[in-house]
C-alpha cells in the first residue's frame, strides 16, 4: 500500500480523473461503452439532479503516485431511509484495478462516510438510486456482449474484491436476450387476443401531443405497480420527471404503450432503441463530431431493451402482460429491429421470467448487488 492515497472528490479536476479513469481501465474491452460525458456532469450537478433534493454523496479516488488507480461513491438516500424506516447507506460508482489494497482502502473510506451518518449498512452498486442512471450491481456473467442501452458493464474480478472485502449477496438482476423478429409463440397470441376481447383491454401509443398528462400517468402505475419490489421507493414528481427528460430524447410512440381496461391506465411497456450501438464510437463525447457520428448510428440501430413494464396489482392476473408483450413485439417487428434485451429482472420475479421465455428470452446476463452490516 506504499504511495497509495484515498482523496475525496473536492474540485472541478478531481471529478475529470473519477470519470477519466474507466477509460483507461477498459481500454481493451471492446464492449465496454463509454457513458456520455454530458449526462455524468448533470447527474453529479447537485443544482440539475432532483436527487440531491433527499440524498448527499461523497466520491473517492485512490491515487498511487499521479496516477488514479480506483474511484468510489458514497450515497445517502434520506428518502430511501424515510420509506423504509431504515438506516441503510449505498455505494456506486465502484472502478479499480485489480488489486485488493486499493479495494480495500476504497470501501474503507465509503464506509466510514456512511457510518459518519449513523447509518448500519451499506448496498451497492447503485448510481444513485435503483433507476438513477445505469442499471444497479457487478456483472457476475455475460461480460462477452456489450451492454444495452442504460445497462452496465463492469471488469471480471470486481466480484473477488468485493467479496474478498466482505460483501455479501442481497440480490441478482438478470437480463434476457431475445430475437424481436420471430413467429410468436402461438399461445402468447390466442391468449392475448383473447383477453383484449373478454377484459376490454386496450393498448394505445404514447401521446406526444399530451406528453405530461401521459407521463403522469406512466408514474402513478409505476408507483403501484413496483411498489412490492426490492428497493422500491416511489419517485417524486420531480424525480420521475428528470428521468422521462432524459428519455424523451431518444424514445420511440410505438414502443411506449399504455394498457387501459375500460378507459383507466392499469399497466405500460417502455421499450427503448439500444443507442449504445451508436455511443460506442463515440468515447464519451458529443462534440465537436460526436454528434454526427450519434445521428448517423440511430439510423442504423437494430437493438431494442424493454426498459421496463408494470401492471397495477389488481390487474396482474387478467393476461395484460401478455397484451403488452404481443403489442410491444408486433411494433418492433414492423419497425424492423432485430433483436432485444428485456433487463434488469431480479432473479425473484418468476412471472416476468417464464414470460421472458415464452418469447425466446434467454438469460444471457446477470448482475449482483452486494450488502455489508456496517455495525
Amino acid at each position: 500500500m506504499e504511495n497509495l492515497l484515498i482523496k475525496p472528490v473536492e474540485s472541478r479536476t478531481d471529478l475529470n480523473r473519477f470519470f477519466n479513469l474507466p477509460r483507461e481501465l477498459y481500454k481493451d474491452d471492446h464492449n465496454w461503452v463509454e457513458p456520455l460525458r454530458v449526462e455524468l456532469n448533470k447527474q453529479f450537478d447537485k443544482r440539475r439532479n432532483p436527487f440531491f433534493k433527499h440524498g448527499d454523496i461523497q466520491s473517492f479516488i485512490a491515487l498511487r503516485g499521479n496516477s488514479v488507480v480506483g474511484r468510489i461513491t458514497a450515497i445517502q438516500d434520506t428518502h430511501y431511509n424515510s420509506f423504509y424506516h431504515g438506516q441503510i447507506g449505498f455505494f456506486g460508482f465502484f472502478e479499480c484495478i485489480n488489486d485488493i489494497d486499493v479495494a480495500k482502502l476504497l470501501f474503507k473510506q465509503a464506509e466510514a462516510w456512511i457510518k459518519e451518518r449513523k447509518l448500519k449498512e451499506i448496498v451497492g452498486p447503485l448510481n444513485f438510486t435503483m433507476f438513477d442512471g445505469f442499471s444497479p450491481g457487478i456483472m457476475i456473467s455475460g461480460f462477452d456482449n456489450p451492454p444495452y442501452i442504460l445497462m452496465s458493464h463492469t471488469l471480471p474480478y470486481y466480484q473477488k474484491l468485493v467479496e474478498t472485502i466482505g460483501y455479501k449477496k442481497a440480490l441478482d438482476v438478470l437480463a434476457f436476450k431475445m430475437p424481436v423478429q420471430q413467429e410468436l409463440n402461438r399461445r402468447i397470441v390466442e391468449l392475448a387476443q383473447k383477453v383484449e376481447e373478454l377484459k376490454d383491454i386496450k393498448v394505445r401509443f404514447f401521446d406526444p401531443k399530451n406528453f405530461w398528462h401521459d407521463v403522469e400517468i406512466l408514474k402513478d402505475v409505476f408507483n403501484s405497480a413496483w411498489k412490492e419490489n426490492w428497493g422500491f421507493v416511489p419517485f417524486s414528481d420531480e424525480d420521475f420527471n428528470e428521468i422521462v427528460k432524459s428519455l424523451k430524447k431518444i424514445y420511440i410512440k410505438e414502443l411506449v404503450q399504455i394498457a387501459e381496461v375500460k378507459g383507466e391506465p392499469v399497466g405500460w411497456a417502455m421499450t427503448l432503441p439500444n443507442i449504445n450501438e451508436a455511443l460506442i464510437h463515440l468515447n464519451g463525447r458529443l462534440f465537436p463530431i460526436g454528434i454526427f457520428k450519434l445521428i448517423t448510428g440511430m439510423r442504423k440501430i437494430k437493438g431494442l431493451r424493454l426498459w421496463g413494464l408494470g401492471i397495477k396489482p389488481e390487474y396482474r392476473k387478467i393476461g395484460v402482460d401478455a397484451v403488452l408483450y404481443y403489442h410491444t413485439l408486433m411494433e418492433g417487428k414492423r419497425l424492423g429491429y432485430t433483436e432485444g434485451e428485456l433487463s434488469w429482472i431480479m432473479e425473484s420475479n418468476t412471472s416476468i421470467i417464464n414470460a421472458a421465455r415464452y418469447v425466446q428470452g434467454e438469460e444471457y446476463k446477470r448482475y449482483r448487488i452486494f450488502k455489508k452490516d456496517l455495525t
